[in-house]
């Protein structure tokens, strides 16, 4: 044990001395919380609608429907006349939407009124605007039936066919769960990056260097040796993560109140129960590192495979986040799937199963205990002191 503690304590004074690269391990995390403010500020901005707000309208026809227009203009909106051509400047940006109204009125005052609404769903100014608009309208037509039936003396209450009572019980909804469920990938990004320039310059980087041949002139084991490498890779990468899961509290408790359908953010608690789920994917991590860095011949190649690990585990997260399935044992046993799926439930404040962490955490924690043991036994070849 002492000889492993004297591994550990030389490869932490030698990284702790190298600032500079630290501080960069440490602003990968931020860039992570830093999208997602981004996007939950500017996003949530353009889709909020600031009570009072004015509503430009952008209208084609407009002397055909006076009824509708001074409806609208009662609502607070603003008439903005608009050429018959009106779909280029839709398209370009110009206007959010346009609303195109008959050349002529349609004869008798009983007859339904063709009104047609030019969006753009790809922009966000539109999809408010047009919402805004529709609800005018919408409204505008109810009334006006309303009016109708008593001026017939017909009971209004004719038009109520149903009366709908909604109960929202999520903490978020709309584009604000999707961003939400962007959190475990991100975690998952760091787990497999915080600490790899260190699994790489203790293990690949000294064998280059050849000073791995001098450490194992001393009286240790190479498993000792490696053991205490590993636990430096660990203590940085639980540094990476702690960094992005404090980040990503001080980003959910800084975003405009309700951005996006954010109603209430997750609280610290749960954000941390969302780093306990992941832990055991701190120590899956860094056995693969070790083990990639046994298997390459160079500090290039392993880069270039470890560059390309996070993006397995990335991905499936995206994945999960625009289509999110139901926690099941199967799913909830496959390394990093699992972790991914549970840290969705959780961000997203639904329940979780203490049997689901369970399973995954067993799972993931074998399959370190595996890698592992390859790692090592490949770490006892005599080759593995001089690379070629």
């Amino acid at each position: 044990m002492s000889a492993i503690l004297t591994v550990f304590r030389k490869e932490m004074r030698d990284h702790l001395r190298d600032r500079r690269s630290i501080l960069v391990a440490m602003i990968y995390p931020l860039m992570g919380p830093l999208l997602l403010w981004l996007m939950f500020s500017f996003v949530g901005g353009s889709m909020r609608v600031k009570e009072g707000s004015p509503l430009v309208v952008p209208v084609v026809h407009a002397e055909s429907a006076p009824d509708l227009i001074r409806y609208l203009e009662s609502q607070g909106a603003t008439m903005q006349p608009m050429p018959e051509d009106v779909r280029g400047f839709v398209s370009g940006g110009w206007v959010p939407f346009a609303l195109v109204l008959p050349e002529r009125p349609t004869p008798g005052d009983q007859a339904p009124f063709a009104v047609r609404l030019i969006a753009n769903p790809s922009r966000f100014d539109s999809i408010v605007a047009t919402g805004r608009v529709i609800e005018h309208l919408n409204e505008y037509q109810r009334e006006t039936l309303r009016g109708r039936l008593s001026a017939a003396g017909l009971p209004t209450e004719i038009l109520n066919v149903l009366t709908i009572s909604q109960e929202n019980i999520g903490r978020a909804a709309g584009p604000a769960v999707i961003l939400l469920t962007m959190i475990p990938p991100f975690l998952i990004f760091t787990l497999f990056t915080g600490g790899v320039h260190v699994a790489l310059d203790s293990t690949i980087g000294e064998r280059e260097r050849g000073s791995f041949e001098a450490l194992m002139m001393n009286p240790v084991t190479r498993n000792q040796v490696l053991t205490g490498k590993l636990g430096a890779t660990i203590v940085f990468t639980l540094l990476a993560v702690a960094v992005q899961a404090v980040a990503f509290w001080v980003m959910l408790n800084s975003v405009p109140s309700e951005s996006l359908g954010l109603v209430t953010p997750p609280g610290a608690l749960r954000l941390a129960l969302v780093v306990s789920v992941c832990l055991p994917l701190v120590f899956l991590a860094t056995a693969t590192q070790l083990l990639i860095s046994a298997v390459t011949r160079s500090m290039k190649e392993a880069q270039t495979y470890l560059g390309l690990l996070p993006l397995v585990p990335g991905l499936a997260g995206m994945v999960l986040a625009l289509s999110p399935v139901t926690a099941q044992p199967l799913l909830a046993a496959i390394p990093t799937f699992g972790q991914t799926l549970l840290m969705g439930q959780l961000v997203r404040s639904e329940l979780v199963s203490p049997v689901f962490i369970a399973i995954t955490a067993v799972a993931t924690l074998a399959t370190t205990a595996a890698l592992l043991y390859l790692a090592f036994r490949l770490y006892e070849r005599e080759e593995i002191l001089f690379p070629q």
